[in-house]
């Protein structure tokens, strides 16, 4: 039987997947952000530990939006008053842990966008398909339901 699209979700196509059990960490998966020169967008409840996430953005501060819980509002204001270039919305029921890094990379994982020191399961896609779909569908959807941070 195959997947389809339907209330529940969207079938796509991938011909490279990989499945990582708390052997990677969101720094590995964005090593070369600074070489990247796709937009990332990212989806995320908390945004645990903010020095370890600035590491990652000060590679390439520039065409990324994040998605985080209202709950985190603290951290994403501090995180934005440091990165004024750094797209960061608020969402009042965000619990999704999605990474869409453009054109073809999706990374959907157990864990929020941070360091962790729980045992967590991420899986790794390079599908242009589920790249869009998840884009359009997900991220966008939830990014004009979300209410953007200013510098303060």
């Amino acid at each position: 039987m195959t997947f389809r699209d339907d209330n529940g979700g969207f079938a796509f196509a991938c011909n490279d997947a990989k499945f990582s059990v708390c052997v990677s960490t969101w720094n590995t998966r964005l090593s070369q952000l600074g070489k990247m020169d796709g937009c990332l967008r990212i989806m995320t409840h908390h945004l645990p530990n903010l020095d370890y996430i600035a590491k990652i953005i000060n590679k390439r501060p520039i065409d990324i939006f994040i998605i985080a819980n209202e709950d985190a509002r603290d951290n994403a204001q501090m995180l934005k008053n440091k990165f004024p270039n750094v797209h960061i919305a608020l969402h009042p029921n965000m619990n999704a842990k999605v990474v869409l890094i453009a054109p073809e990379t999706v990374w959907v994982s157990s864990s929020d966008f941070g360091k962790t020191k729980m045992l967590e399961s991420t899986i790794g896609l390079h599908s242009k398909m589920a790249h869009d779909k998840a884009l359009k569908s997900l991220f966008q959807k939830e990014w004009s339901k979300s209410t953007e941070l200013e510098k303060a």
